[in-house]
């Protein structure tokens, strides 16, 4: 048999992975153009794809061998790489999988499955009337979905930004509560940021309520995935052997949820504990590991779970040219996207701007310098009201006084965006430009009012991978400050030693992946390029139609009330 030569190959990775497929699965007939087929999965992996359609590859993909897909689909069929249990890859019809991760994905949805049973947890007690007045707001589905909590163990709630989610969540967990209201209940969220979203809205939901159970909804923890599992260097310290106490459990921005993690929770959950996951479906997937609630969507899986499926369609949260933009992707596409913006007159909060590649386009200096110097002042005015025997501590609460209150809430008004750390208008680019070439080597010297995000989970500090906070002091004084959940799921202020946090970064800017579960008032996208193709390093990197699209909807539906996109004059869309 002729092995292919080593110049075939785009990344050392595909090679070294071709070249132990060969050695532990040796090709019955081997063909060169299975080159591009570990090609193609390896880029779909990047991108979280678990599945790729064989007739849907991009049309930029550079392909080395003419023949796609007949060609392609002939060489794996005759290689013997998708014959029998333990072969490399699927291939069902025109979809092409790693067989691992495919397994993952089957055996995930067969734990889910067994769990769709009839709820058990219903109490003798005589249950509190659930007040009529709570539910006259909500639409048919929503109404639907608060019925299932009366039935179903395990329920899907769908839904993109505006649609109700959450207050179709906060009904479902007053239903409950008045079957039962000594249930244990828990939220949960991929992110520090999503999970103290889901909280915050949840309490501001009932703050109206004259319910007896108002304070049972008001206190309900909600953290981390990571927190719940007791996530550690060597794995989930929650397990089979070790069960959370929990009747009920949420589960929000299930599109951010990797495979891992989602078994992990399946095994640390009792039999009978009420499963309520919550997502939406046209978000990015999880990077390397495929996305569980996407496949959930899919009609193939579906059929599965029709009885306890709710799909929230209609949009409360008009966002004036901002859900236009975000309709017309959904519905018509990435093209159809381009072309609206490139003709639309700007508005009162949507506006395109064309700037060149070569220098930081000036919006985002504007906004930043300006951003920059009143995060200043607001640190200034905080450290005034933290007690001096505070800075002698390396992990301490802080009272929230009016002024870091403002801090924090100054923090979340503004993301800025880019597809890529690296490259033109990437988050490299733009911190290099605020910190110097050399700020990630400098850290110790990135000024007071620094923003910066935590890179790894640490439970014993409070912290998860993706929360921000800011430098604040000086010398001696430095310290990081951030708002996180205590053990007693009160938001609290924590003025954290540098020393204490394992990896950080500064968070002036951010990748799209980075502000899943996060918004904005005001979003400034950069797009370098119409990411069909786009550089990272020296490597190209080829999106998929489905993969920008994922990409523009996550990004522009960050933005509350004001969405600047700011494309390459260059460029052609």
């Amino acid at each position: 048999m002729k092995g292919p030569s080593k110049n075939k190959f785009s990344t050392d990775l595909n090679q070294s992975l071709l070249a132990t497929l060969i050695r532990y699965f040796p090709p019955i007939e081997f063909n060169e153009v299975l080159i591009d087929v570990v090609n193609v999965l390896m880029d779909g992996l990047s991108r979280g794809d678990v599945y790729i359609d064989m007739k849907k590859i991009p049309k930029n993909l550079e392909l080395k061998y003419k023949g796609w897909p007949s060609r392609h689909i002939k060489a794996l069929l005759e290689s013997g790489w998708t014959k029998g249990d333990n072969s490399p890859i699927v291939l069902n019809g025109d979809l092409v999988s790693w067989r691992r991760t495919h397994n993952e994905i089957v055996k995930t949805i067969h734990k889910i499955l067994l769990r769709n049973q009839p709820i058990n947890h219903i109490s003798k007690e005589l249950p509190i009337r659930i007040d009529p007045k709570n539910l006259k707001h909500l639409n048919i589905q929503q109404k639907e979905a608060v019925n299932l909590v009366k039935r179903e163990q395990i329920i899907l709630l769908s839904g993109g930004p505006g649609t109700g989610k959450t207050s179709t969540i906060l009904q479902m967990l007053l239903q409950a509560l008045t079957r039962n209201p000594t249930l244990n209940i828990g939220m949960a969220a991929p992110t520090g940021k999503a999970a103290k979203k889901l909280k915050d809205t949840i309490q501001a939901g009932i703050e109206h309520f004259e319910d007896p159970l108002k304070d049972k909804l008001y206190n309900i923890p909600s953290k981390t995935l990571h927190k719940w599992l007791e996530a550690g260097p060597n794995g989930f310290r929650r397990n089979s052997q070790r069960l959370l106490k929990l009747d009920l459990i949420v589960v929000d921005e299930m599109s951010m949820v990797d495979l891992s993690t989602i078994n992990g929770l399946l095994d640390a959950l009792t039999k009978s504990c009420q499963i309520i996951l919550v997502g939406d479906p046209d978000q990015l997937l999880p990077i390397g590991s495929g996305g569980i609630w996407q496949v959930l969507q899919e009609k193939e899986t579906k059929t599965h779970f029709q009885s306890n499926s709710i799909n929230l369609r209609k949009s409360y949260r008009n966002k004036g040219d901002i859900a236009f933009l975000r309709n017309t992707l959904k519905n018509e596409g990435v093209d159809a996207f381009w072309q609206l913006l490139s003709i639309k007159e700007d508005s009162s909060n949507t506006s395109q701007y064309l700037s060149s590649l070569k220098s930081i386009p000036d919006p985002v200096v504007r906004t930043l310098l300006s951003y920059r110097k009143k995060l200043k002042k607001l640190t200034d005015n905080c450290i005034e009201h933290i007690p001096n025997d505070a800075w002698q501590s390396s992990k301490i609460e802080v009272a929230q006084s009016a002024e870091i209150l403002k801090l924090f809430k100054f923090i979340d008004n503004l993301l800025i965006l880019c597809p890529q750390r690296y490259g033109p208008w990437g988050v490299k680019k733009i911190h290099e430009f605020l910190l110097g070439n050399r700020f990630e080597k400098e850290v110790h010297s990135w000024e007071e009012g620094t923003p910066i995000m935590a890179k790894s989970n640490q439970p014993e500090i409070g912290l998860a991978n993706g929360d921000v906070g800011i430098i604040i002091g000086n010398g001696e004084k430095r310290r990081f400050l951030f708002n996180v959940f205590s053990e007693e799921q009160r938001l609290v202020t924590r003025l954290i030693n540098p020393s204490r946090l394992n990896m950080y970064d500064a968070a002036y800017a951010m990748t799209i992946h980075k502000a899943q579960g996060s918004e904005a008032d005001q979003v400034l996208l950069l797009w370098p390029s119409s990411s069909k193709i786009s550089e990272e390093n020296t490597l190209k990197k080829y999106y998929s139609d489905d993969y920008e699209k994922r990409m523009l909807y996550t990004a522009i539906t960050r933005a509350k009330k004001q969405l600047i996109v700011i494309t390459n004059k260059e460029e052609d869309f």
